[in-house]
């Protein structure tokens, strides 16, 4: 019983802090998280917190995970909650959800996929798998719509002719790592669709479309109906 309470104890702590870190990061950006600032902000001494975390770049790498694992789950509560068979559809709320988290949650976002934090270095071991969740989905779903034989056959070879061998290599490669039971030329239509859904979040999330187009609803529709159409869906 004590040890479950201790447990408990110390799940309720991790929480606390990490819930600090969070506001702190979507308020003064990721310069602002400090571990004196969540001590002073939970109540407790600087020296404390070494009992839940390492360091501050432990702190970075648990807001890190939490981000890159949000934004995972919202892909896949999309996808799960697309029409059954409906792949096309399972795809489009794949690649809307991605946007969508990503300017409901732009701190987030921006430590994930923003600017390097000075002297942190992310533990590949505990991020890498779960920053590439929303992408695996998409490959998943795309397979999905090859082996069904939904894919056109025209815009396939269309994309293969555009492959240099180079890029083929590191798509065969991306493929058999990963266990995608995919050509190189469908993974490559896969990757453009990810690339560009990924670009356009990135320049609206930091505010570089503002200038072009706001909101950018209306953009990214049209943007997503051609992404679609380029799969050959």
């Amino acid at each position: 019983m004590a040890g479950t309470l201790r447990e408990q104890r110390r799940q309720e702590m991790t929480e606390a802090i990490l819930r600090s870190a969070r506001r702190q990061l979507e308020t003064a950006g990721v310069e602002g998280v400090t571990l004196r600032e969540v001590a002073r902000d939970i109540g407790i001494a600087v020296s404390a917190l070494y009992r839940y975390v390492d360091d501050r770049d432990d702190l970075i790498t648990e807001l890190l995970v939490e981000a890159f694992t949000d934004h995972a789950d919202a892909v896949d509560a999309a996808v799960d909650a697309a029409s059954p068979g409906d792949v096309r559809g399972a795809i489009v709320a794949a690649f809307r959800a991605y946007r969508s988290w990503s300017v409901e949650n732009p701190a987030q976002f921006g430590l994930a996929f923003g600017a390097p934090v000075p002297g942190y270095h992310a533990p590949a071991g505990r991020t890498i798998a779960v920053a590439v969740r929303p992408g695996g989905r998409v490959m998943a779903l795309f397979a999905q719509a090859y082996a069904a034989g939904l894919v056109d056959p025209d815009v396939l070879a269309r994309r293969e002719s555009l492959l240099d061998e180079g890029t083929s290599a590191g798509f065969e490669a991306l493929a058999q790592r990963q266990s995608y039971p995919l050509p190189a030329p469908a993974v490559a239509l896969a990757v453009d669709a990810f690339v560009r859904v990924h670009g356009f979040t990135v320049m609206e999330v930091f505010g570089q479309l503002r200038p072009l187009v706001s909101p950018a609803d209306a953009y990214f529709d049209t943007l997503l109906s051609e992404i679609v159409a380029n799969l050959g869906l």
